[in-house]
């Protein structure tokens, strides 16, 4: 899984470069999302937020009065500092654990949304880190104009965060957002490519060179969607329409694909044609059975749904989120 952070300084473009990214399939983990919930009402980071700055800090209904806590803590360095290390254990916990959950399931690109990535985290624990920049004078434009702000307003909101030009080094990608949305839509579609052949890349389980994939028409969603995501890995991803144009393969080939993977229309021709060559590499075949099955491939961030993969002779192994396994379980 590759475990990625974006972030960007307040009216950068950040948010709309996040469902950009969720939409074309990325895993998100929103940190503003976590810290309401951390903060919610009955919890013990509220109690500690209210025994630190004053119960004047919370509504009429008890939870959190975020204009109240801001108007606190707004250009006091010592009150910033305590309410982050209140909130932002909280926060890492649960952000840890919904990494955890997505590797579990196989996903194979999280990206975590953080805007003060740089100003209270090492950047260092994600494997890579986006940031979405803009200048400082436009992002002043935008906040009077999205949030009716004065220019002075604006400037104590915008000097309250890390200047760009100290993150952009430390950033392995960086989309400007300096232009139209249509713009930014295609700087960030680049970067997601990039994130996207990284992850695929990330997520084999050993070295693997090519991939075979069967079935009666080449018209078929989720082998479309295996040989995206493979070929983004970097292998060499063939398709057959035929039991017999397998067999062709697997005997004319100079070497045997690493993986085969069948519609459930051939299933059956593919794994004797597989059997009678020797069972090169791994066979998995696609199944609408649900019954537990022993391999998951998880291709979300390919345009697919989870798909459902059996392995032949598998039965009673764990699933596993790729194709190519350190150690085949298989004798």
């Amino acid at each position: 899984m590759l475990n990625v952070a974006l972030t960007g300084n307040i009216a950068a473009g950040k948010s709309t470069v996040v469902e950009l990214l969720r939409r074309w399939g990325a895993t998100i983990i929103d940190a503003d999302e976590l810290t309401r919930q951390a903060q919610a009402p009955g919890g013990e980071v509220l109690a500690a937020i209210a025994r630190r700055f004053g119960s004047d800090v919370l509504a009429p209904d008890g939870s959190l009065d975020r204009a109240a806590l801001r108007s606190k803590v707004m250009g006091d360095q010592a009150g910033l500092d305590a309410l982050n290390a209140i909130v932002h254990p909280a926060v890492r916990r649960r952000r840890d654990e919904l990494a955890r959950e997505a590797r579990e399931r196989g996903d194979v690109l999280v990206v975590n949304d953080i805007p003060l990535l740089f100003e209270v985290l090492d950047p260092g624990q994600f494997d890579l880190v986006v940031l979405v920049d803009a200048a400082v004078p436009l992002r002043r434009t935008r906040l009077r104009a999205m949030r009716g702000l004065s220019n002075e307003e604006a400037d104590r909101m915008i000097a309250a965060q890390m200047p760009a030009e100290r993150k952009r080094p430390r950033s392995q990608f960086v989309i400007d957002n300096d232009g139209s949305l249509a713009e930014l839509e295609r700087r960030a579609r680049v970067v997601f490519e990039e994130l996207r052949r990284s992850a695929a890349r990330a997520a084999l389980g050993r070295p693997a060179q090519s991939l075979l994939l069967a079935a009666a028409t080449s018209e078929h969603p989720a082998l479309s969607a295996i040989a995206d995501r493979y070929s983004d890995a970097g292998l060499a991803v063939r398709r057959v329409a035929s039991g017999a144009a397998v067999e062709k393969a697997l005997a004319h080939a100079a070497a045997p694909p690493d993986a085969i993977v069948a519609a459930p229309t051939v299933a059956a021709v593919v794994e004797r044609a597989w059997q009678r060559a020797g069972r090169p590499g791994v066979l998995v075949l696609l199944s609408d059975d649900p019954d537990p099955v022993a391999v998951r491939l998880d291709l979300r961030p390919w345009g697919h749904e989870r798909l459902r993969l059996a392995e032949p002779g598998a039965a009673g192994v764990a699933p596993r989120p790729d194709l190519f396994p350190e150690a085949n379980p298989l004798p």
